[in-house]
């Protein structure tokens, strides 16, 4: 039986019974598909769960939400004037609530932004196409600053690093050598979300080794902000497209307007990219957004090969630990020989 429950709605123009319905049937999942096309929205199918709003039979709203992030809302062009939107907002506000979901983040073209201004959600960052904003509980800038107090800085020369680490190699420690001996501190934002072979709990005790020995090094979590379901959430498929271009867009912007800002950030590194195309068209981004503030390295390489962590996890796959500790540091060879590293790297293959 398909979950629903109603909801009694009075306006100016109506005054009838409205019924909540979740999409759990490909029916369900087609009128929302309908609706947002018939509005010119964009269909994201990486959704938690879709939400159809109904008055009588026909499908007049629709709102979806991936964890904790909401997105894909329509409401049907004759029915605008009915504060729709907001009783949308509202239904998956009390969901989360039930969820124990406290912070939640809301995808929007720029054109539908000033709707959800009104209904008080708060503005983290805009580019030309889409708005990304946010609950009031632990907005942007005070996560950033709290994260900012909790560094002991050397000087004002600073530079931030965004880095996955799956898992960390010499190529990664090179870059992170380079910007040290550049800057008076470097902080490194670790992708926090969980998407990767490696968990970021694994991830972030590996980087903390392998860099002890620099001590204007700094590493922290990247936050929800960086590289993440709500700021980039086509990162993880590795695709090139119209809505990942757009996901880049937001996700930089964030990163110049916030983190350059509450950091007090002077650059910004990378490492050249030869092999992953959509980490390249990430780069190129990079270089419009920030200009002479970003810093682009080149890739450490070994035998004519560029290091990287795809290679690693392919020598680990083979079982090739002779060549593997040519490309790692001894941080991340101790941990992929140790039984933990050997179990979570075959449940890895054994399920993806």
């Amino acid at each position: 039986m398909v979950p629903s429950s109603i909801v009694s709605i009075k306006s100016k123009e109506i005054n009838m019974d409205f019924r909540f319905v979740h999409a759990t049937t490909s029916y369900e999942k087609e009128m929302a598909h309908h609706l947002l096309l018939s509005r010119g929205l964009m269909i994201d199918d990486h959704v938690t769960e879709t939400i159809n709003l109904y008055v009588l039979d026909e499908c007049i709203g629709t709102i979806s939400y991936d964890d904790n992030v909401i997105k894909m809302i329509a409401v049907k062009e004759n029915h605008e004037k009915e504060n729709l939107t907001g009783v949308l907002l509202q239904y998956v506000m009390r969901l989360f609530e039930v969820k124990g979901i406290g912070k939640y983040f809301l995808f929007t073209p720029l054109q539908n932004a000033i709707i959800f201004q009104n209904l008080g959600l708060k503005l983290i960052s805009q580019t030309e196409h889409i708005a990304l904003f946010e609950n009031a509980w632990h907005p942007i800038d005070q996560t950033l600053e709290k994260l900012a107090s909790s560094i002991s800085f050397f000087g004002t020369k600073r530079a931030g690093i965004v880095m996955n680490c799956n898992p960390i190699t010499l190529g990664h420690l090179y870059l992170i050598e380079t910007c040290a001996k550049e800057n008076d501190d470097v902080i490194i934002f670790l992708v926090e979300t969980n998407r990767s072979v490696f968990p970021f709990d694994i991830r972030f005790r590996l980087v903390k080794e392998a860099t002890k020995h620099m001590k204007n090094v700094h590493i922290l979590p990247s936050t929800p902000y960086i590289i993440s379901p709500a700021t980039f959430p086509t990162y993880f498929l590795k695709e090139v497209s119209e809505a990942s271009d757009m996901f880049i867009q937001l996700d930089l912007t964030i990163f110049k307007e916030h983190f350059f800002k509450v950091f007090k950030l002077t650059s910004r590194y990378v490492g050249t990219e030869p092999l992953d195309l959509s980490t390249a068209h990430y780069n190129e981004a990079m270089k419009k957004i920030f200009g002479s503030s970003l810093h682009v390295i080149e890739r450490l390489e070994r035998n004519q090969a560029v290091i990287s962590a795809s290679k690693v996890r392919e020598l680990m796959k083979n079982h090739a630990y002779d060549e593997l500790k040519k490309w790692v540091p001894e941080a991340t060879y101790q941990f992929l020989l140790s039984s933990e590293g050997k179990a979570l790297f075959l449940w890895w293959i054994r399920f993806f």
